[in-house]
């Protein structure tokens, strides 16, 4: 059976074989990048990875909190590890999949994450991190402080102050 559209046949259907949340509530502050590093901003964790040949789309935020950075380069990472917060290895998106709206109020910020990974074949927990570095080697970060809870701002409760990230296995 097919799905014809107007230009082509679908002659295998796409499905969603895995969705995992994956959520990030510790508040830290971070670190400047350096010497062109990248240093991990956010750190969510594993996915289960189920076929080498899937593709990986992700959609979710980071919360922060304060002033820094107004312009630095973020990356999705799929495989990546880290020591004292400098990335090494994994898969990166090669393309721009996380951005955030830099707004000199010193107050809550979002980085929103949208995109996919193709081409990453490693199977099983796969750990999953958003890292910053500056493209001219100088020090930088997006904000100061991830997960802002309530000793940030009254206004914000501490079961709020935390980053999501939904992640579709979909095999094509």
């Amino acid at each position: 059976m097919s799905i014809y559209f107007s230009d082509e046949a679908q002659t295998r259907a796409a499905h969603v074989i895995n969705y995992t949340r994956l959520t990030n509530n510790t508040r830290r502050t971070l670190t400047n990048s350096t010497s062109n590093n990248e240093h991990v901003t956010c750190d969510f964790g594993n996915v289960n990875k189920k076929e080498s040949g899937s593709l990986l789309c992700f959609q979710g935020f980071i919360a922060g909190w304060g002033n820094e950075s107004g312009a630095i380069t973020l990356n999705l990472k799929v495989g990546s590890t880290h020591a004292n917060y400098i990335t090494s290895g994994g898969t990166g998106t090669g393309y721009p999949i996380a951005h955030y709206n830099y707004v000199a109020d010193g107050y809550y910020k979002l980085i929103v994450i949208s995109g996919h990974i193709t081409g990453y074949t490693g199977t099983g927990n796969q750990n999953i991190l958003i890292g910053h570095r500056s493209a001219n080697g100088s020090s930088a970060k997006p904000f100061q402080l991830l997960n802002p809870n309530a000793s940030d701002d009254a206004r914000i409760e501490n079961s709020m102050g935390g980053s999501s990230l939904s992640i579709w296995e979909i095999l094509q």
